[in-house]
């Protein structure tokens, strides 16, 4: 029998937007996440020996990447994806296949949610109770990305069911 691995520690996400900069401050202003280096913007007829080109398919022509903290040490990425142009999302589709969610832990979580429609993202459905005095929600950034805001750590709240 294979050995066990070895718990792997979640690194980053990264999410694609049609405005970097909007995004890195509509999560700075929202969530808190921090810039922790800066922003790249490039461009395969300058920079074709750039890693990224080697990732994405030849059609990718030029991307801008900020790096963000989120204050746990897991990254943050944000593509701007500018030749081809980004396309948005479909409106949130829980049942489709793969990733569909991010989560924050914040301890209010009406005000996180507050924060996030006053500046132009939206709630999905209603806030919940998780048992006991947590609390959890749905939401939106103005781009379509779903986070999910819950009162305590994944773990907690796991760990009192």
């Amino acid at each position: 029998m294979p050995p066990t691995p070895h718990n792997h520690v979640f690194n980053h996400v990264a999410i694609s937007v049609p405005d970097c900069d909007k995004a890195v401050e509509w999560y700075g202003t929202v969530f808190g996440f921090k810039r922790i280096r800066g922003d790249r913007m490039t461009d395969r007829p300058t920079m074709s020996s750039s890693p990224i080109f080697s990732i994405y398919p030849s059609s990718l022509q030029k991307v801008k990447i900020a790096w963000l903290g989120t204050g746990n040490s897991v990254g943050f990425e944000v593509f701007e994806f500018i030749d081809p142009p980004h396309q948005p999302a479909p409106d949130f589709e829980y049942n489709r296949s793969g990733f569909f969610h991010i989560a924050v832990t914040a301890p209010d979580v009406e005000a996180a949610c507050r924060r996030v429609v006053e500046n132009g993202g939206r709630q999905i459905g209603e806030t919940v109770s998780m048992g006991g005095e947590e609390k959890a929600l749905y939401a939106s950034d103005p781009w379509g990305n779903v986070v999910e805001i819950l009162s305590c750590s994944f773990e907690a709240l796991m760990a009192n069911k």
